[in-house]
């Protein structure tokens, strides 16, 4: 009866052992994994994605965490998708994405961007679509903006408030003489194809559009609506077309 209980009692330390050895494997992996962790499914609202001292380089996250990161920016934009920082944990750019249906259509957007340091984007490639009863619009491309140095921002935003409060001439003189300063971001360049109806009247460019670094129209390559190809050369304020390319009857 003895040796029975001896047996049991051995055999009882054993698990005992194994079990905090386990349990001991179980901590240490916890804090510092070596064993890969797989699982099937993830369900989670955010994620981020650290440095080891700490510093944010990417976050995935639905449209609640990205009201939050970088809110200057993006406080109130119903977006999800995935933002990547740099070294000092700033915005980078990311893939972004929303849509919804709205009366008479949808509105929606998928955007893939890429940002100045310590800016906003400069290069992004996207799909936007606008539909509702008085208009609809899609404009799939590649668009290439310009902006000031990092260290102008505060003075590129104190220009876009001055010009909210003008209006007609007035907005448009200190426009251009910002853009002419170099004091304000514009957009330089469009490939891509613009569709959609506006004012009854249906529209599709698809081409190269570039404006010159005052955001005046400069050079537009494409085919229109009736599959008519054009080329158009403006002058420095965009005003009148110096250069077009007539197709012979």
């Amino acid at each position: 009866m003895e040796s029975v209980l001896l047996r049991q009692l051995r055999v009882l330390e054993g698990l005992v052992i194994v079990l905090l050895v386990v349990t001991a494997v179980l901590v240490v992996n916890l804090w510092f994994p070596f064993i890969p962790q797989r699982v099937k499914v993830l369900d989670a609202q955010q994620i981020n994605i650290r440095e080891k001292d700490g510093t944010l380089k990417a976050v995935l996250s639905n449209s609640e965490g990205f009201s939050k990161i970088g809110e200057s920016r993006r406080q109130g934009v119903p977006f999800s998708g995935l933002m990547f920082y740099n070294q000092e944990g700033d915005e980078e750019g990311g893939l972004v994405y929303s849509g919804k249906a709205i009366p008479g259509g949808q509105d929606a957007d998928v955007t893939l961007t890429f940002d100045q340091y310590r800016q906003d984007q400069n290069i992004y490639l996207h799909h936007e679509e606008h539909k509702d009863a008085r208009m609809r619009s899609i404009d799939d491309g590649l668009t290439i903006i310009s902006r000031p140095d990092q260290s102008q921002v505060k003075e590129e935003y104190t220009l876009y408030a001055a010009m909210d409060k003008l209006s007609g001439e007035e907005r448009d003189a200190l426009r251009l003489k910002s853009l002419q300063e170099g004091k304000i971001s514009t957009r330089r360049l469009f490939v891509g194809d613009r569709r959609g109806v506006k004012d009854n009247t249906p529209y599709d460019d698809a081409g190269i559009f570039i404006k010159n670094r005052w955001g005046r129209d400069s050079i537009k390559l494409y085919v229109d609506y009736d599959n008519k190809p054009h080329l158009e050369v403006y002058d420095q304020l965009g005003k009148s077309v110096v250069y077009e390319l007539k197709l012979q009857k």
